[in-house]
């Protein structure tokens, strides 16, 4: 099967940059996920790689075959593009029986005998697990029942690429856990590359290989599910990704000669994060610079092309949420070196009987495996997840500390992740 590689695509409307010269690499027999919130530019990305979108600038290559070039004039119709599209409404004939609905597409073909197109709707029907439903049209079925024969008419005409939109959404909880599992299936047995769209980033996670997670239209990270999440690219990256959501905590201070970070967080409390690779500030800082420097000059030699349009949909540095229990003022103090945001996953929240400091039980939903707790210390509020049938009383009083090696520093003025280590509160 091949590989998609998409080479400085853009598309926009005017100057709003659905897509902004994305730059990926889908390997070959990967399960990529598109992540990311409402109108960020995946549906799009996914459309344009299928054919159904025209890019406005950049080039896209489906195995060998250039299949769009803005430069060449090239733009491959997407019913030669030899891929496979899975829509969230399943989009099935009511009038035609689940036999007739598979068997559609290869029909249109003209290049299969009936005994050819007999024998490849069964193959996908017991691949997909439907053969005891092959003369009911789909009002008689359910949503799930559904969904297998939209997958079955998908993979019936043997596509390179199968492309999927949202294909869970419709079915409720239960069943959405059920036919996750099965494209994980689906995908190992087909040996076919996958292309899913979400913004729901448990899919994401349960099902991809890689995640490729944009917003406004720009690549954020692109990593495998675990990389992404404990080791986000920035802070949007961090927030979008993990149920319940991650901590924000402002921090200020500064490195020790020992490396570590002593840091003032959560009013008046203390904390040293020691890192878990070496890392020096100064450095990062420098690496960042540069960062932006070269990013500046590639938008300073865009604004020189004839036909560059300034984005209209500016980027801006993403606003992460500090949980209060009442809300405070907007600091406007200007952002110095010294300001940071400590990330730290609820997992690494911990209760302990020694140790750490003091706070109190502000709210408590066990979900019989675990309970999710949000501790008030202060003004503020952490959410930390306690594995096991345990319960809390809401005021009881509790001692919290920080457990894991991946508590996140980032910077407070690029968003950027700065490294990740162990952090003990005092």
């Amino acid at each position: 099967m091949p590989k998609i590689v998409l080479t400085d695509v853009t598309k926009r409307w005017d100057s709003f940059y659905a897509v902004d010269h994305l730059d990926l690499t889908i390997e070959d027999c990967s399960f990529v996920t598109l992540l990311g919130p409402s109108g960020c530019g995946k549906t799009t990305t996914l459309r344009m790689i299928a054919g159904l979108e025209t890019p406005t600038s950049g080039c896209i290559e489906i195995g060998d075959r250039v299949v769009f070039d803005s430069e060449k004039g090239i733009n491959v119709p997407a019913n030669k593009r030899k891929i496979g599209f899975l829509f969230q409404n399943y989009a099935l004939w009511p009038n035609m029986t689940v036999y007739q609905n598979i068997a559609f597409g290869l029909k249109n073909l003209k290049t299969m005998t009936k005994a050819q197109i007999d024998a490849r709707v069964a193959e996908v029907s017991k691949l997909v697990k439907i053969e005891p439903f092959m003369n009911r049209y789909p009002a008689e079925l359910s949503g799930g029942q559904q969904q297998r024969v939209a997958i079955a008419r998908t993979l019936a005409p043997e596509p390179q690429v199968i492309f999927m939109d949202e294909p869970l959404s419709n079915l409720d909880a239960k069943l959405r856990l059920e036919m996750r599992s099965e494209l994980q299936r689906l995908h190992l047995t087909t040996g076919r590359t996958f292309v899913y769209v979400t913004h729901d980033q448990m899919e994401a996670m349960t099902l991809a290989s890689k995640i490729c997670l944009i917003e406004n239209g720009l690549l954020q990270q692109y990593d495998a599910p675990l990389t992404v999440y404990n080791y986000p690219n920035n802070l949007f990256v961090a927030d979008f990704v993990g149920n319940p959501s991650i901590n924000f905590v402002d921090a200020e201070g500064e490195q020790a000669a020992d490396g570590a970070m002593n840091l003032r967080i959560l009013g008046d409390h203390e904390a040293t994060l020691s890192f878990k690779e070496p890392l020096k500030i100064e450095d990062w800082r420098e690496a960042l610079k540069k960062k932006h420097e070269d990013r500046e000059a590639v938008l300073a030699e865009r604004r020189k092309q004839k036909k560059h349009v300034e984005k209209g949909n500016k980027d801006t540095v993403f606003k992460y949420p500090v949980a209060y229990v009442d809300d405070v003022p907007a600091d406007d103090r200007p952002v110095t070196d010294r300001d940071y945001v400590l990330g730290i996953r609820p997992e690494f929240v911990k209760i302990v009987e020694e140790g750490g400091i003091e706070g109190e039980i502000y709210g408590a939903m066990p979900t019989g495996m675990e309970t999710t707790i949000r501790v008030r210390i202060g003004n503020f509020l952490l959410t930390g997840v306690v594995f096991g049938g345990v319960t809390y009383a809401i005021g009881e009083k509790i001692r919290l500390a920080f457990e894991g090696t991946n508590i996140m520093l980032f910077d407070k003025a690029s968003g950027d992740l700065v490294g990740v280590g162990s952090a003990e509160i005092r």
